[in-house]
């Protein structure tokens, strides 16, 4: 990459992006002495890409987009970066649209924007996508999921999954408004997780074993009698029709935070692809890699690994390294879910809900799991700012009384 190249990293989910955005955040005091900025004030700024792709939070009840300062923040300081590359990671850049592209290109400068794109393949994403969205409230199996994906893959009801895993559209997207030269894919080999760190020190220009893969139980995959435990309590929460953003803060980032923290058995099942979607998924997977081949991109990696036979179902690696003595098989009939996974859910619940937090007495102040990765700067302001506005409230309370009662009082008698 040439000096002054700003890398886009743009995913899509469940390609090793929460384990490159782990390696550049633990060397980011490094990366500026070898030239490089990592750009945003967290590991992900995934708040600034929902703003301009347009994605709402999964999470919101209201559906709004976070505010467009927070793009416009970014890219200021993208452009503003003295550094000789610049590189920004979040999978939600692969939400982006033609529009979207356009806008996120012309406001880093559409004449140092480089895109990289990591590629996985479908058999091993597809476990990992049904147990994400499982723990943001689905209530489906992973056969009817799936289903549901093969059945939409065209047309105005096209289901998500296939703007993010259709990686050679993806690729397209992006090229069309880069150039081909510009775009490079990644290929991510799930045998030798190094790979994916050191094709990105190539990329940046840094030295070998700068980047290096972190050990993170958050990224941990479910496994599957995990994730029917979490399923269960979505059907239940459903028919409460309670709000989507308090599921959000009871299980996404709580209960489900704190199940990924306990061990799982090497019996315990993982979660996997079912067998009898390999032949479609290995085609789709084939005519992937057949466009992205054609497309004249730059491929680091090799690419016909994409391609191999699913055969049977195949396990998420995430989920292998829980449980790797267990032969992976699909979501079917009863799972019996072990009573520590079970308890370790219900504790999650009240982690989320502020009364406990594990490893501490209890006395101690409780803290959401949920808070636990803020920067200290956004709770303080937020604290400043809340206490402020209740000041407020309290002082135009007391001061509506007062007049209140002045209005409602006797004149003064004359001395």
């Amino acid at each position: 990459m040439p000096d002054g190249s700003v890398i886009l990293h743009v995913g899509p989910h469940k390609t090793g992006t929460t384990a490159l955005q782990g390696a550049l955040w633990a060397a980011r005091a490094e990366l500026p002495k070898q030239g490089v900025r990592l750009a945003g004030r967290s590991r992900n700024p995934a708040g600034a890409v929902r703003a301009v792709t347009g994605q709402a939070s999964p999470y919101a009840d209201d559906g709004r987009t976070p505010p467009m300062w927070r793009w416009t923040r970014l890219a200021g300081e993208i452009k503003a970066a003295h550094e000789r590359r610049v590189i920004v990671s979040s999978e939600f850049f692969a939400w982006a649209d033609d529009r979207a592209i356009r806008r996120i290109v012309d406001d880093l400068g559409s004449d140092r924007v480089r895109v990289a794109v990591t590629l996985r393949p479908l058999a091993r994403i597809v476990p990992s996508m049904w147990q994400q969205n499982v723990q943001a409230g689905t209530v489906t199996t992973i056969d009817g999921w799936l289903k549901d994906v093969l059945d939409r893959q065209t047309g105005d009801a096209r289901h998500p999954f296939w703007t993010l895993h259709r990686h050679d559209e993806l690729i397209d997207r992006w090229a069309a408004v880069v150039g081909t030269e510009r775009v490079t894919a990644v290929v991510v080999d799930d045998r030798d997780h190094d790979v994916l760190m050191r094709a990105f020190e190539e990329l940046l220009d840094l030295r070998r074993g700068t980047l290096a893969p972190q050990a993170d139980w958050q990224n941990r995959s479910l496994t599957l009698p995990e994730a029917e435990a979490v399923r269960a309590f979505n059907i239940a929460f459903k028919e409460k029709q309670l709000p989507r953003g308090r599921h959000a803060r009871l299980m996404r980032f709580g209960a489900a935070q704190v199940m990924k923290q306990r061990a799982p058995s090497p019996e315990e099942d993982r979660v996997a692809q079912p067998g009898w979607a390999a032949p479609a998924i290995d085609a789709i997977q084939r005519d992937i890699v057949d466009a992205i081949g054609r497309s004249g991109v730059r491929i680091v990696g090799d690419l016909e690994r994409l391609a191999e036979p699913s055969g049977s179902a195949t396990a998420s690696t995430a989920s292998a390294k829980a449980a790797p003595a267990t032969p992976a098989k699909p979501s079917t009939g009863d799972v019996l879910v072990p009573p520590d996974a079970a308890a370790a859910m219900a504790m999650g619940v009240l982690v989320a809900a502020g009364e406990a937090r594990p490893g501490r007495a209890r006395f101690e102040l409780a803290e959401p799991v949920q808070v636990l990765d803020v920067p200290t700067y956004q709770l303080a302001a937020v604290v400043v700012l809340r206490a402020w506005r209740a000041a407020v409230h309290l002082a135009t309370r007391v001061l509506n009384r007062f007049r209140r009662s002045a209005a409602d009082s006797p004149p003064l008698a004359e001395p």
